[in-house]
């Protein structure tokens, strides 16, 4: 089991993070040169940033992880430390000055330290082992790769075949932990139509091959949306820049307090004890994108209300103009109403209420899944990503940065996060049947609710027709009833109007609320949750358990993420579009 306490802490707002690699062996010459290309691009990085936390984090080796970290601590940008292994063992790979000025470094108040758990079944013993300290290094390497936002690589530019190495870690990173290396393309001018990872690659020599020639400066590697090329630049996209802005302005959110008045509901729902740092920090992501996802579908929601009632307003004001009162005080009213709708939807679309929603639903509803693939295992060989990128959810406005706030579900490792006879269960319980019974409960009422509007519009319809035959046929009695100064015929007419603008308002109002896309989801979701139950409860191995439940993650994201596609341009219809 890992330990239940270590940095990050939990309710800590968005942390981008800036990962290291780099050699041990740097040409002693070029040291200073080296830190102050980290000092420019660190500073470049952080200066993207008002809200979000920038971070860097390394494994402390001997060389390029040192002089980082050095740099950063200058800087008053804080280190996560992160060990492949137990401290007291992995100072024996370092000389004395350099295993005291990993103590020293590691004391620094503003230097946080994590250490790699050992697998099951694992000793400390067991790490006198070569192999057996290079699965330890594997794992550091994997984690780097993961977590990272941005990767800098203090390297010679050489393809080693050295598992957990600088140019593995570069090509992992660039590739997206795949196994194959991407291939180097060359750009004719111009950007790629998506990009996938940024590496500022730091050309740098080492002792061993002092003679080497390198490019001068330092220069930007970027891999392609799916991750099987790369390309050489020397400027960052911006497609990154809009990525970067995007994460800043959630971490705002974040720090705000935006929908911190609302009920949080953990993923746990307290009935998981001993919770690893790494899944409370998920749960507290979770909750807080939740809360704003919340926040602002409430006032979405208020705004695309506001546009129903504005509508049928207008509406209204026509017809009286038109069919009992014609003076001009209706048309002054019906271009009031004009624009105010008109200034209610740019307020909307400029505050991005609809398209906010979406984006922390999307968000929240990502870092559920990943929380319950960790629980129960599964999530080591899963990409969120990947789902990601197959819906194309994240090319839209406002949505760019999802594809950087995925990573703050990345934990530590994979493994460890409870024992392996109990986290089945817990996932049964608390995502699979409980996701299952609130589908149901959801649909049910949503059909109940349009059970109840079918009635009501079939009546008005009824109505309509009801009206026309009272004109055929009753038409000489309605002109000679006087209802406040008005015919029948006149009345009659005139609600015969209101009927059908009922029916289109009400139209407006669903088509704005993606009412139809909601009911198909919420059927869809329930299907995959009661069948996945079905499933679990059926299988005694538990590879197949866990290949049930990242089939499940996959239905359950591109679900949402869909759905997020289809009701993404409810916010750019003006209020008079059905």
């Amino acid at each position: 089991m890992l330990a239940n306490t270590g940095p990050p802490k939990a309710a800590e707002p968005p942390i981008f993070v800036v990962g290291v690699t780099g050699h041990r062996d740097i040409f002693e010459d070029e040291k200073d040169v080296l830190r102050e290309c980290l000092r420019k691009n660190l500073s470049l990085i952080k200066g993207y940033f008002d809200h979000a936390s920038v971070q860097l984090v390394c494994g402390m080796a001997e060389g390029a992880d040192t002089l980082a970290a050095e740099v950063a601590l200058d800087m008053g940008i804080g280190v996560v430390a992160v060990l492949p292994m137990p401290q007291k063992l992995y100072e024996a790979d370092f000389d004395s000055a350099a295993a005291n000025h990993l103590r020293e470094l590691l004391a620094h108040p503003e230097i946080s330290v994590l250490e790699m758990p050992l697998p099951a079944g694992r000793e400390e013993s067991d790490l006198e082992d070569q192999d057996a300290r290079d699965d330890q290094y594997k794992l550091l390497a994997d984690y780097i790769v993961r977590r990272s936002n941005v990767l800098v690589a203090i390297w010679d530019g050489v393809a080693a075949a050295m598992p957990g190495g600088t140019s593995d870690v570069a090509f992992r990173y660039l590739s997206d932990s795949s196994d194959h290396t991407p291939n180097f393309i060359k750009q004719d001018g111009g950007e790629a139509e998506d990009c996938g990872n940024l590496l500022f690659w730091l050309p740098a020599r080492r002792q061993s091959a002092p003679d080497r020639e390198l490019p001068q400066g330092d220069l930007c590697l970027i891999s392609n949306a799916n991750y099987d090329y790369y390309w050489q630049q020397n400027k960052i996209p911006e497609q990154f820049v809009i990525r970067w802005k995007g994460f800043d302005a959630y971490a705002a959110d974040w720090k705000s307090d935006l929908g911190a008045d609302l009920a949080a509901y953990g993923l746990a729902q307290g009935g998981i004890d001993a919770l690893t740092f790494d899944l409370k920090w998920i749960e507290q992501e979770f909750i807080r994108a939740d809360q704003m996802a919340r926040a602002y579908q409430g006032r979405s929601d208020k705004m695309f209300a506001l546009f129903g009632l504005l509508a049928g307003a207008m509406g209204l004001a026509f017809l009286v103009y038109a069919k009992l009162l014609a003076v001009n005080v209706f048309l002054y009213a019906y271009i009031a109403l004009f624009v105010v709708g008109f200034i209610g939807f740019r307020y909307s679309a400029r505050r991005h209420l609809h398209s906010g929603h979406l984006a922390y639903r999307t968000l929240a509803e990502t870092f559920r899944v990943q929380f319950f693939l960790i629980l129960s295992g599964a999530g080591e060989s899963y990409s969120l990503k990947r789902i990601l990128g197959l819906t194309s959810v994240n090319r839209f406005a406002r949505f760019e940065w999802l594809q950087e706030g995925v990573r703050c579900a990345e934990p530590l490792v994979y493994f460890g996060h409870y024992a392996k006879g109990d986290a089945l269960q817990l996932v049964r319980d608390h995502w699979i049947a409980d996701q299952a019974a609130y589908f149901g409960k959801k649909l049910h009422s949503l059909h109940a609710q349009h059970y109840r509007l079918e009635v009501i519009k079939t009546a008005l319809l009824t109505g309509s027709v009801i009206g026309a035959l009272s004109l055929i046929f009753f038409k000489k009695t309605l002109l000679h009833l006087d209802m406040m100064g008005y015919d029948g015929k006149a009345w009659l007419v005139f609600f015969m109007g209101l009927l059908p603008l009922w029916v289109a308002v009400w139209e407006l109002y669903q088509g704005k609320m993606a009412t139809r896309e909601l009911l198909w989801q919420y059927s869809n979701q329930r299907r995959f949750f009661r069948s996945a139950e079905r499933e679990i409860a059926q299988v005694a191995d538990l590879r197949d358990a866990k290949k049930i439940i990242r089939d499940l993650a996959d239905k359950a994201l591109i679900e949402i993420y869909l759905w997020s596609v289809h009701r993404y341009h409810r916010e750019h219809e003006p209020p008079a579009a059905g």
